[in-house]
């Protein structure tokens, strides 16, 4: 079975059993297997019939079971005897995996039941009896996100909508808007001239890509094929509401639809460059009924051009199939592999493929963000005595690896996990360790003393890695520098570490705190060298002469692309002075100053406010904001005060400041102080809420809400 959940389908085919019209059959779409028919048209010879398939072609392919509890319909209706259960099996292909591996290139199915009492039940690979076993089974989901099952089904009775429907995604549901239409004809759509507005302010007045992309679309194509005077909606002070009232009557109906699944598709993939060209299923029935005749060759015209990659499922009235048989081109739609080759499989690092090299000597960085160090000299020592050595990543069991080296960083669950499977798969092959699992374990001291092997990382490329110094002099508690390294001390030269490149990954500890620092910083200066701070400076140990010497070192992040230096603020002592020693380094709003700031140890509320305060009020810096994990054996989070009574003030306050970069780390500490605020106050902040949802999965919202921060199930 297969577990991943694709991004789109096209369908192939959907078999049927105990239906209440249709009763047994099977529902071939036009084209192949390999490359489906855009245009697949069924005659409405008995419209209840017609009507009806359309419908259980919706329940098939719309990809979660807990979206169709919701629907306002009878689904009852559609079962034919209450002696056994409405069956659907749908084979279909899908493009764009989310992972983007190959198993997509062939057909899969998918089944899903409604049960005698009209419920909707996923059904497993065993009870996916009408389809060929052949095909590869995928399991529905129970919840999914909008842009994995890109479908959209319009009834025959739709109407204009006089309300603003704003999609402000406070429905967890919100997703049955895209097919309730074809269950429920008093259903309504989206409000034409409120998304015409929203698209017209980001695309012209904010200069958004991708709205402007969409915007531009919809104004191009409906003065292409019907006429209408759209130029006027890409001026900047375009009244959209009077341009809408200026379309003809009798083209309001026809063009709803095409808005309503532009609004969905704009709403579901908004890192897309244009969503109206990503694939997906509409499902139509009797169009010609809200569309003129004489309009109705150009708006399928307009359907083609708008939604170039979507799959089309009509049912006509004779007259209009005999009319559409006769005047249109059926079409197909892309081939699977364009898609492939435009969003080719992403490479990630794996395990190596058993057998590997006799004598190998596995080096496995168990949880590492950067290059491991340890890992690196270890590489260096046995290559120098004639092994081959290779590296994998989070996990490796192959059992032919003469012996395996693990280093684990973190100590998280997840890491712990791989290391404790490895060492039991390995036995004695295995020697682990790392601050993630042993505080005190070092490597000899004559391979400590090698040169690393850059080699075993490709990916550094001309960056040097490694320590200056190591220790410090400070006793955080929270901290694993002073139980794993001790007092400051020099452990190497920056000729040696550099190794002749013009890039360094510093990873000190507090190299402002050994006491022969200035020395070390002059010479990076000296040789020109672009230094990466990467595990921060001391703020509070900056004098003038320090703030010189720093000024002169190109700080750069971490891929060397862009000018940062790193600070750390983790409570909110000494704020003045903080400031004082900041105004030395005369940094200026052009500047990228970052500073790396905890939370969730020991603050309250109010003094991470007076952090982000003071931050903000610094010219050029911003804040990326890491959680709090304990160190093995290290103090547990101090969190009893941290609203200190006056929560909802700090929470206003705090969602009023933003910073000029890196907001999306704001994100979680925002989601984080939500979930807390719930668990203290039993609501929800809905400030907190908005500002969390204002740019980024705002489809989420919804189910974010009835879930109350995800304290709580909604299914």
């Amino acid at each position: 079975m297969i577990r991943q959940h694709p991004f789109v389908m096209y369908i192939l085919e959907l078999q049927y059993d105990n239906a209440a019209l249709n009763e047994q059959g099977v529902f071939s779409l036009s084209g192949s297997h390999e490359t489906p028919g855009r245009w697949n048209v069924i005659e409405k010879s008995h419209a209840p019939l017609q009507e009806e398939l359309l419908r259980l072609v919706a329940l098939s392919c719309s990809g979660c079971t807990a979206f169709l509890n919701r629907l306002d319909f009878d689904l009852k209706s559609l079962v034919e005897t209450r002696k056994k259960n409405l069956h659907l099996e749908l084979c279909w292909r899908s493009h764009i995996p989310q992972n983007r591996t190959v198993f997509a290139s062939g057909p899969v199915k998918s089944a899903v039941a409604i049960t005698k009492k009209g419920a909707p039940r996923r059904l497993g690979r065993e009870k996916a009896r009408l389809l060929p076993d052949k095909y590869p089974y995928l399991k529905l989901s129970k919840w999914c996100p909008p842009s994995r099952h890109t479908v959209f089904a319009y009834g025959s009775g739709i109407n204009l909508s006089n309300a603003d429907h704003d999609f402000d995604f406070h429905d967890p549901f919100f997703q049955l808007k895209r097919i309730h239409s074809l269950f429920d004809s008093r259903a309504g759509l989206t409000h034409a001239p409120s998304f015409l507005a929203s698209l017209h302010y980001r695309a012209v007045r904010c200069r958004r890509y991708m709205p402007a992309s969409i915007l531009g679309d919809l104004q191009r194509f409906f003065a292409a094929c019907f006429g209408l005077q759209t130029s006027a909606w890409m001026q900047k002070d375009a009244d959209i509401a009077a341009l809408w009232e200026q379309v003809p009557a009798h083209l309001k109906l026809p063009l709803l639809p095409v808005m309503d699944a532009a609004r969905h598709l704009h709403d579901a993939l908004p890192s897309q460059p244009n969503p109206l060209h990503f694939p997906g299923v509409m499902i139509l029935d009797s169009p010609e009924k809200y569309c003129p005749q004489d309009y109705f060759p150009d708006w399928i015209k307009l359907l083609e051009q708008v939604f170039p990659a979507m799959q089309f499922i009509v049912a006509l009235s004779p007259l209009a199939y005999q009319n559409f048989y006769k005047n249109f081109s059926w079409g197909t739609l892309p081939q699977f592999k364009d898609y492939h080759q435009h969003y080719p499989p992403r490479t990630t690092p794996s395990a190596p493929s058993s057998p590997l090299s006799p004598g190998t000597m596995l080096m496995v960085d168990v949880d590492g963000r950067l290059p491991n160090l340890a890992l690196m000299k270890l590489a260096r020592h046995y290559r120098e005595k004639g092994y081959p050595v290779q590296l994998a990543r989070k996990e490796a069991c192959v059992p032919d690896a003469e012996a395996v080296f693990a280093s684990c960083v973190f100590n998280l669950d997840s890491s712990r996990r791989r290391f404790f499977k490895m060492q039991s798969f390995y036995g004695q092959k295995f020697c682990g360790g790392g601050s993630g699992v042993d505080l005190h374990m070092r490597l000899p001291a004559d391979i400590e003393a090698k040169d690393p092997d850059f080699d075993l990382y490709p990916e550094l490329q001309e960056r040097a890695l490694g320590f200056l110094t190591r220790g410090c002099p400070f006793k955080c508690p929270f901290c694993i520098v002073p139980v794993k390294e001790g007092r400051p001390r020099q452990v190497s030269d920056v000729k040696s570490l550099v190794q002749g490149r013009k890039k360094l990954i510093l990873l000190d500890d507090n190299i402002l705190a050994h006491p022969e620092c200035e020395k070390l910083l002059q010479e990076l200066a000296a040789r020109k060298i672009a230094v990466n701070f990467n595990q921060t400076l001391d703020l509070s140990l900056v004098d003038e002469s320090r703030a010189g010497l720093l000024r002169r070192i190109q700080a750069c992040n971490v891929n060397f692309k862009r000018s940062v230096y790193h600070f750390s603020l983790n409570d909110d002592s000494n704020l003045q002075a903080l400031r004082r020693k900041y105004e030395l380094l005369a940094f200026n709003s052009k500047n990228n100053v970052e500073f790396i700031c905890m939370y969730g140890y020991n603050t309250t509320l109010a003094q991470d406010l007076e952090r982000f305060k003071f931050l903000r009020s610094l010219p050029g810096a911003y804040v990326f904001v890491q959680q709090y994990q304990p160190i093995l054996n290290g103090p547990p989070p101090q969190m009893e005060n941290y609203f200190d009574g006056q929560a909802d003030r700090y929470i206003d306050e705090l969602i009023r400041i933003c910073f000029p970069q890196c907001m999306k780390s704001m994100e979680k500490y925002y989601r984080w102080l939500s979930k807390r605020y719930v668990e203290a106050f039993g609501t929800l902040h809905m400030g907190l809420v908005d500002t969390i949802f204002r740019y980024n999965n705002r489809f989420n919202r919804g189910k974010y809400i009835a879930s109350l921060a995800g304290t709580r199930k909604i299914m």
